[in-house]
């Protein structure tokens, strides 16, 4: 039977590879976005306090996800969907991100204006969704078909529509610490 595996193996090396790629790249994302960014991993290393909005007293105020009714969880809105995405979700854990990007962010503070640790992380994450064009938030909202109950909301969607702006533009003190913009810190 060995024998027969390592000819199957030798005569079809590329087939077997490409296999084993496409198998894993199909469990890949979902893998990643249902066990390693789940809620129990996220907060692991994430305050509870700061970042889960049922911790008492909490600071974050989850939204509800549209489909079921329960908070989003952090993947939702801080993860794309995609390959790409998922391996960030790695990197971003074997980092150790809010450690180490702590201390690699203590010279850029002391390069230019001093902004608080949790206001630096919260422009970082504006930045990257802002790059992002908000994709996570495409991930569940369709910009075309959000109706806002108040005219200001529903001109300010019309707005956004037309100058091609993206969600994070408005929606920048959504779910957590309610953090000034970096104008207002400057």
């Amino acid at each position: 039977m060995t024998d027969m595996l390592k000819i199957i193996f030798q005569k079809h090396t590329v087939l077997v590879i490409a296999a084993a790629a496409i198998f894993l790249i199909l469990i890949f994302v979902p893998a990643t976005r249902a066990i390693t960014a789940s809620q129990i991993v996220c907060l692991g290393c994430h305050e509870t306090a700061e970042y889960d909005p049922k911790a008492r007293p909490a600071v974050s105020k989850g939204h509800a996800d549209k489909h079921d009714d329960r908070p989003a969880t952090c993947v939702q809105c801080h993860v794309s969907e995609g390959f790409v995405e998922s391996v960030y979700v790695y990197t971003h854990i074997f980092s150790n991100t809010d450690l180490l990007g702590n201390w690699r962010a203590a010279a850029k503070d002391r390069a230019g204006p001093y902004y608080p640790p949790i206001a630096r992380r919260a422009y970082a994450v504006r930045d990257a969704m802002q790059a992002a064009d908000s994709g996570p938030c495409r991930n569940c909202h369709n910009e075309e078909n959000s109706k806002p109950k108040r005219k200001r909301g529903q001109r300010a969607h019309a707005n956004a529509l037309k100058n091609q702006e993206t969600c994070i533009e408005c929606h920048d003190n959504f779910a957590h610490r309610p953090v000034p913009s970096r104008m207002e810190m400057d």
